[in-house]
Parts: structure tokens; sequence; C-alpha cells
């Protein structure tokens, strides 16, 4: 099993790839400076055959023999007087950066020592002779256009090489390696204080998750770049707030249930314990009042339950072919008798067929909840208009009431858990609203879209958009 940190990983690869550029780069280097120095050799080496092989064609056209050159010192004389001149062609470029005299003279010294003068007969005459090998350079050497000798040239043999030339190779190596160790430090300097600072937002985002996990929702992690790790930390952010918001929803829930079902349940313990001390007896109106209050609970509870499933997604739907506008029509005529007892003259303007694909008794449960908020907040005399219109993809349902009206700022939370403008959530002046969240989530399921607005009636408007089916 991998127990390598993340950081261990960054340092690593980071120091790895550091590591290969610099020994790349050296071996480049060291590889090109060989190359650059054998071709400084080599051009030395023509040099020093141009220029000999002139001095013997000169020599040979003052004696007309290779005879004189028998004489071993006066080889060696016009050996020197070929390497000065060897020396003064090949210029400062190319050269080792050593001392420039002394570099050339044991150089041109050492091809000295590897030429050899063959007549024209390819016979020895002078140089130096090496057993079982031949010149690898054979230089014709001639007299207008007859060849009267051959200069050679032996290949450089790797033990040739100048006590000169070793030092200067064994010095560049050893600046080489110096250079490469400092590279090499600086590159593990490096690659520990960046991927120091790479992982340093992870493990804040590690701590963080830890505290989001024990439940400090209230954890943030500070965003100081825009790369990858700042929008994951970014992220987090925004999801420790949602957690928040969740978690303060979900205790408000919590207490708001709480207060809903504490009050039917006083009133029905307090009617209870009356009857129990003798202070009330249980003659039909107090088993009346008990039974209504016992009849709110149910609803209360039935309606906690809805909402708790269709929040989940769990809520079932039988959709099916219908007219939107007799569903409508049939519900309104359900509550006909409650809207005349309660004041609130009903005006409609539902068109003659609205087809829809969708759940009969869902759409019911929505127009049903409508109906009983107008019931519950509408004043008396107080007014409802009901509208159904069509177009070409969407049908359009609105429930405009009369005053008292919602403010503004509140029409956009009308559809949440437990919402109402009331803040002391007095029973008396209001539901659980709980209605108008199982509303949106009916409408959710069938594709819609519901709103509230301000109406000149001084009341509500909800309106309520359900796409239309094609038959």
């Amino acid at each position: 099993m991998n127990k390598l940190s993340i950081r261990s990983k960054l340092f690593i690869a980071i120091f790895l790839a550091c590591a290969l550029a610099v020994t790349s780069g050296a071996a480049l280097f060291h590889f090109r400076t060989q190359q650059a120095f054998q071709e400084y050799r080599q051009t030395l080496d023509e040099n020093y055959l141009n220029s000999f092989a002139a001095e013997l064609e000169n020599f040979y056209h003052d004696n007309n023999s290779w005879k004189p050159l028998k004489n071993r010192r006066t080889w060696r004389q016009l050996q020197r007087v070929s390497n000065r001149q060897a020396r003064q062609l090949s210029g400062p470029q190319g050269r080792p950066p050593r001392d420039r005299g002394r570099s050339d003279h044991r150089s041109t010294q050492h091809t000295s020592s590897r030429t050899i003068l063959y007549d024209s007969n390819k016979e020895y005459v002078q140089g130096w002779r090496r057993a079982a090998l031949s010149p690898e350079l054979l230089y014709p050497l001639k007299q207008g256009d007859k060849v009267v000798g051959y200069l050679g040239l032996y290949k450089r043999q790797p033990s040739n090489n100048s006590a000169e030339d070793q030092r200067f190779f064994s010095a560049l190596n050893k600046t080489l390696l110096l250079v490469g160790l400092l590279t090499l430090l600086s590159s593990f300097l490096i690659a520990l204080l960046l991927s120091r600072k790479l992982v340093k937002p992870i493990h804040s985002l590690r701590r963080s998750s830890n505290e989001l996990a024990s439940g400090n929702y209230a954890t943030r992690i500070e965003v100081n770049s825009h790369d990858e790790l700042g929008l994951l930390s970014h992220d987090f952010n925004r999801l420790a707030e949602t957690l928040q918001e969740h978690e303060k929803s979900r205790r408000q829930w919590i207490m708001d249930i709480a207060h809903e079902l504490r009050t039917p349940l006083s009133i029905l313990r307090g009617e209870i314990e009356a009857i129990q001390d003798g202070i009330s007896k249980a003659d039909p109106q107090t088993i009346q009042s008990l039974h209504q209050e016992t009849l709110h609970l149910q609803r209360l509870v039935e309606d906690l339950y809805t909402l708790s499933v269709s929040d989940g997604g769990s809520l079932t739907y039988h959709k099916t072919d219908l007219n939107l506008a007799d569903l409508l029509r049939e519900t309104l005529a359900q509550f006909d008798t409650s809207l005349k007892e309660a004041q609130i003259s009903l005006t409609t303007d539902i068109t003659a067929t609205a087809p829809i694909e969708g759940d009969s008794q869902r759409l019911q449960q929505l127009f049903q909840n409508l109906l009983r908020n107008t019931l519950r907040y509408t004043d008396a005399p107080g007014q409802l208009h009901v509208t159904l219109t069509t177009a070409p993809k969407q049908l359009i349902i609105s429930f405009e009431d009369s005053a008292p009206g919602v403010p503004d700022e509140s029409l956009p939370r009308l559809f949440e858990r437990l919402y109402r403008v009331e803040s002391s959530r007095n029973r008396a002046t209001g539901g659980a609203g709980i209605g108008l969240s199982i509303c949106h989530n009916v409408v959710q399921a069938h594709g819609g879209r519901i709103t509230a607005e301000s109406t000149p009636l001084g009341g509500l408007k909800i309106i309520t958009t359900l796409p239309r089916s094609a038959t």
C-alpha cells in the first residue's frame, strides 16, 4: 500500500524532473565540449598537414630529392616551421580555455609524432613508423602534375592526449560536477518549498472537511488563488454555506413542527384535564371541541407527511390524460358552500377544454390548498377570481383574492416550508404554512411553475403554469 503523502509525491516528482534536466544538460554540455575539442584538433591537424605539405613540396623543389630528409634534424626543423604556421592558421576560435601557446604547441607536437613521409613509390623516407598500422590520411605531394611523395597521418589514439588536454578536461569535469551539485541542491530546496506551497491549501481543505464532518458548518477556507485548488476551496465554501443553511432550515423546521403540534395538543390536554378536575363537563359541546382539535391535529400530521414525502421525491403520481377545466370546476363546486359561509364571492373565467397529462388527485389537492388559503386569510366580505386560460404549449391558472395582501418582500418566500407572513405564527391568523409548500412540489412534479404577486383587488394572486398536453 502506497503511504506516501501528496507533498512527498510532489517533492519527488519536481526534484526528479529537475535532476533529469540537470543531468541531461550536463551530459549534453560534456558531449558538445568533447565534440568541439575534437573539431578543434581536427582543424589543427588539417592546418598542420597543409603547412607541412607545402614545406615538403618546397623542400623537394629545392633539392629534387628526399634524401636530405633522411637526416632527422632536418625533418624536425621542417616540422617546427610547420607547427608555427599551423598555430597561426588555427586562430583563437575553438581552442580550449587554457594557456594558448603551450596548448597549441603540445597539440602540434602530438600531430608531428603521427606523420610519416613516403616517396612516390610509397617507400618509407622519414617519420614515425607504427607496426601493423597504416596512416589514416595519405596526402599526395606534387611537383606540377607529378606526384613525388605522400605525407601520411596516423589516427590519433586516446593515449596520445597530452597532459595539458587531460588537465583541461579534468578541470572541466570538476567544474561541471560542481555546477551540477549546486543546481541539484537548488532544485531540492525549490522542490521542497514548492511542494509545501502546493499542499498547504490541501491541508487547509482537509482540516476544514474534518470540522465540517463534526458539524461545524461555519468553517470556511481562505481563497488565495484562482487555480484549480482555489476553485476547489471556493466550491468547498459554497458547500459549507449550503449545509449551514440546510442545518438552519432543519432546526427551524423542527421548531416549527414542535410549535404546530404543541398548540392542538395543549388544547386537548387542557380540556381533558378540565373534565378530570370537574371544571368542565363532558357534554356534546366539549366533545365537539375535542373532536375538532383532533381533526386539526390529524390534518396537520397528514400535511407534514405529504410535504416530507414530496420533498424527498417519494410522493407517487399516477398521470393520465384529463381535462383540467373539468377538474377545476369540480373542486370549486366542493368549496361553494364554504366560500358563501365566509362571505367570499366567487367569479370564474375557465376555458372549455384544457388538456393535460397529470395526476387528478394531486392536482385537485393543489386547487384545494389554494382555496383553503383564500378561506383562511381573506377578510369578509371578500372576492375570489379564478381563471384558466390556454396558450400554445401552456395552461395558466390564477387564483386572485381580495385583501389583506402580502408584503412584497414576503412574496418569494410564500412557498417555503412552514413560512407564514405572521412572525408570531399565531394559529388564529393562519394555518401551519404547509399548504403552499405542497402546492409548489405538486406543480414542480408536473413540470410547471408557481409564483405569487400582488393583485389590484388588494390581496394575493397565485399564478400556476403547467405544460399543456399535445392531445
